[in-house]
């Protein structure tokens, strides 16, 4: 061989070991990507864990303190009756008044720990009620006391095709979805302690919740047909309240979620009322194109 083949051959030589390195290093640097994107994963459910959890104490405290309130109530009322103290009517009627007011509030929050329980259940709710769609606006309005919340003004709209719209559901459970909304729109309308108490507000706050008939909208599953013409019933939840930004629209239906620390409430109603209306073949969600406070879309399949 001569010099010069010799030179080439070390010449290709080098180039495939070069074309080897180049190789090695292009896997190299993929295993090092995928290590820091597995990095930044388990950095990001380690933030998300401990959010969590901050989230759960936080809710867990809330309750104790919204269980323990009532409690004291219903342990100073106790007191009262025991004592041998004689009541005149107009005290007798405030004690017993507020033995029943407690009490059920403390009902409530034992129920809400029990709906937020099989709030991450798939199973299908038993719907075996034909209901008005008026039925269902006035008994929420009924439960959640919203019509004489003295913070602000509650009004009822029943689109004219709505008026006589049946749905076949669960009563109960429908009902209990549209209060939990209204209980929100009342939470969120009420000023904060951080915004000076009701001195503070110089005019009335307003929730609407307006009942109609929506087109249905497409179904999740892209191989599912959607049926022309199809419409749902909609419970329309609006106030003049805090709002909600719009990149929270989703995060807002989490578990535990509270956006202001400064409101009172446990952060599972949202939550409870998605997981219902689901369950019940509907749907919740925030309109995020409303800015004058926040507005809630409620909806349900009408009878086929």
């Amino acid at each position: 061989m001569t010099p010069e083949q010799q030179l080439a051959d070390d010449y290709r030589r080098l180039q495939e070991d070069y074309r080897q390195l180049q190789a090695d290093y292009e896997q190299l640097s993929l295993m090092f990507d995928g290590m820091g994107q597995g990095y930044e994963e388990a950095l990001n459910l380690y933030d998300k864990a401990v959010e969590s959890s901050r989230m759960k104490t936080d809710f867990i405290q809330q309750i104790s303190h919204e269980i323990r309130t009532p409690l004291n109530i219903l342990s100073g009322f106790t007191q009262i009756l025991t004592s041998g103290m004689e009541l005149d009517e107009a005290m007798a009627k405030e004690v017993s008044q507020g033995i029943d007011d407690n009490t059920r509030r403390i009902t409530g929050l034992v129920n809400k720990m029990l709906e937020l329980a099989e709030a991450g259940s798939d199973a299908p709710i038993a719907c075996n009620d034909d209901a008005l769609a008026v039925q269902i606006a006035v008994q929420a309005a009924d439960e959640s006391g919203i019509g004489v919340a003295a913070h602000l003004n509650f009004d009822l709209q029943i689109a004219p095709e709505a008026e006589m719209s049946m749905v076949h559901t669960n009563l109960q459970q429908a009902t209990r979805v549209l209060s939990l909304l209204l209980d929100n729109a009342m939470k969120f309308t009420h000023p904060a302690e951080a915004a000076g108490g009701a001195a503070a507000v110089k005019e009335k706050a307003s929730v609407v919740l307006r009942v109609q008939l929506v087109e249905a909208a497409a179904p999740a599953d892209p191989q599912q047909a959607a049926t022309p013409g199809r419409q749902q019933l909609a419970f329309v939840v609006e106030d003049t309240g805090i709002g909600v930004p719009p990149e929270e629209a989703e995060h807002i239906f989490e578990e535990f979620v509270q956006l202001d620390q400064y409101y009172d409430g446990t952060g599972i109603g949202l939550t409870v009322a998605r997981s219902i209306a689901r369950r019940l073949g509907g749907d919740i969600i925030l309109d995020t194109t409303y800015t004058g406070g926040a507005r809630f879309v409620f909806t349900l399949p009408m009878q086929s």
